[in-house]
């Protein structure tokens, strides 16, 4: 099942309704993010693949796509990002670089604090076997951490939790919205960590629409690994209470926002993709 908040598959959807009619579009659409974790980037080199059948030069092609690209649309759009929350660049020798900008990063954002990402209703063809070779203290410890994280933040009344006796069940229901934007351009949090947890919780997204098997449950491990060293690093260097608390409170809850998304994202891959428990507390 495609989660409806992954941003890849929908970049793909619109990249095909885009590719001019002249053209054969490909069955497999080429794209991949860039290895940069202050950015939302996705690159696409499709027009090298057109190019091959002869009929339009490289970079006519792909700026026929990016101009294409500004009227798609998928049709199952989950959420409301538009291509106008895109920057698309064409990079010789015909890549296409489309970066998420602050104020469609904050819309995903807003949209990911209220999403299920807990399993659908329909179950998977064979349920996982416990994954006991691999260690998972460490994604459980993170977890455990975003719990009490959220219950203090709920006491000290910076956040409102509908269930906080019950984590993973409840919802976050003021501020509403989160203030992720400190102006109509710029997000609220930008610190390099807070950037890179950010991507991070994109990229987890984006994974979990491809398919697992028990062969794959490697991969998830993985997934999960790099999204709870993340929140750690994120939990070291951005300082929530103090001076930011009295001072920032918006900037508080928007990092509280964060460690929300991390805590429900943690708590789907401990739970239906690595057959292990997500605890509360340890």
């Amino acid at each position: 099942m495609v989660e409806p908040l992954a941003i890849a598959p929908q970049l793909l959807a619109q990249l095909q309704q885009a590719i001019p009619s002249p053209l054969t579009g490909p069955q497999s659409i080429p794209l991949y993010r860039a290895k940069d974790s202050q950015r939302i980037l996705y690159i696409s080199p499709v027009a090298l693949q057109l190019a091959k059948q002869g009929s339009m030069p490289l970079m006519e092609i792909a700026q026929a796509i990016a101009q294409g690209f500004s009227d798609s649309r998928p049709l199952n759009l989950a959420f409301p990002i538009r291509a106008n929350h895109w920057i698309l660049s064409v990079v010789p020798p015909g890549k296409l670089y489309l970066e998420l900008t602050d104020p469609g990063i904050a819309i995903w954002l807003q949209q990911a604090l209220l999403w299920d990402f807990q399993p659908d209703p329909t179950p998977d063809p064979s349920p996982l076997p416990p994954s006991k070779f691999l260690d998972l203290f460490p994604i459980q410890y993170a977890h455990a951490r975003c719990c009490a994280l959220l219950r203090l933040a709920h006491r000290e009344g910076l956040i409102t939790l509908e269930t906080p006796a019950h984590l993973g069940m409840g919802s976050v229901t003021a501020p509403d919205p989160i203030p992720w934007l400190e102006s109509p351009t710029h997000l609220k949090p930008h610190h390099p960590a807070e950037r890179a947890l950010i991507s991070r919780a994109i990229a987890t997204v984006d994974a979990l629409s491809f398919p697992l098997s028990p062969t794959q449950m490697t991969s998830r491990f993985s997934v999960a690994t790099l999204l709870s060293q993340d929140f750690l690093t994120f939990h070291a260097q951005c300082q929530i209470w103090g001076s930011v608390q009295s001072q920032d409170p918006d900037l508080a809850q928007a990092r509280f926002g964060l460690i929300f998304i991390t805590q429900k994202l943690l708590k789907r891959l401990l739970e239906k993709d690595l057959s292990s428990l997500a605890p509360l507390e340890l």
